[in-house]
């Protein structure tokens, strides 16, 4: 079948001397992994991560590599690709996606989604500061496993519990189960803030990489084989 899709360029890795495979979010059929002949030239100008292109290919079902038939630029990433913090979120951000994504899987919305927020934190409105924490949790939304904050008492002994999701008090969970008070009541103002709130947000070194850590492992419990513990080792040194 050959397909026409908008696609958004997530990581590639070498496959030869001159070939490239290259997993792509492609908007009519979701993760796609593709062979790409002599990608290693083409990389700079259409296959970094976070370009968006049109591609056309032939799709196969339970193929595990595809081929490009043709491939246009779309859209450029500009203002990241020259933002040493912008960057470094947009490759952590591109290998979370590729892990927890399921190949050939309508992920329409999601793609939406995404593109939507390349196109925001490419823009001048954007620092690229807690962006990463922003999409993330907003991502789950599409994952069907967003935390439940409604029944959250800021005045109170809320505490998040990563293993159902939600908010109880604290009484009512283990001390080694449940989130502490800190990083529970910065996760709800995170959860209610929209994306040009974030820029007037402060933390410390050590709450920013623990409230990273801690959703990455909640993703953990809710995804399988999702194994972020070296990702985020490599990630939070260069924070």
């Amino acid at each position: 079948m050959l397909i026409n899709s908008d696609a958004i360029i997530l990581n590639h890795i070498r496959f030869s001397e001159r070939d490239l495979i290259v997993k792509v979010l492609t908007k009519k059929r979701g993760l796609i992994s593709f062979l790409v002949k002599g990608g290693q030239k083409k990389k700079k100008n259409y296959l970094q991560q976070l370009m968006i292109v049109n591609i056309s290919f032939n799709f196969k079902l339970n193929k595990n590599l595809h081929y490009i038939k043709n491939i246009e630029l779309k859209s450029v990433p500009n203002k990241i690709l020259i933002s040493h913090l912008k960057r470094n979120t947009v490759l952590f951000l591109c290998e979370i996606i590729s892990r927890i994504l399921k190949e050939g899987s309508d992920e329409e919305r999601l793609y939406e989604y995404i593109e939507k927020s390349i196109s925001y934190l490419n823009s001048d409105l954007c620092s690229g500061k807690f962006f990463d924490i922003w999409f993330l949790l907003n991502l789950t939304k599409f994952l069907g496993v967003a935390p439940e904050f409604t029944s959250f008492e800021k005045n109170s002994n809320s505490v998040f519990c990563p293993e159902t999701g939600g908010f109880t008090l604290f009484a009512n969970h283990e001390k080694n189960i449940a989130w502490n008070k800190e990083q529970s009541l910065l996760l709800y103002n995170f959860l209610r803030a929209n994306i040009e709130e974030i820029e007037n947000f402060s933390l410390s070194y050590n709450d920013y990489k623990n409230l990273i850590e801690n959703i990455l492992h909640f993703y953990s419990l809710h995804i399988s084989n999702f194994n972020y513990k070296k990702l985020v080792a490599c990630y939070t040194e260069l924070l």
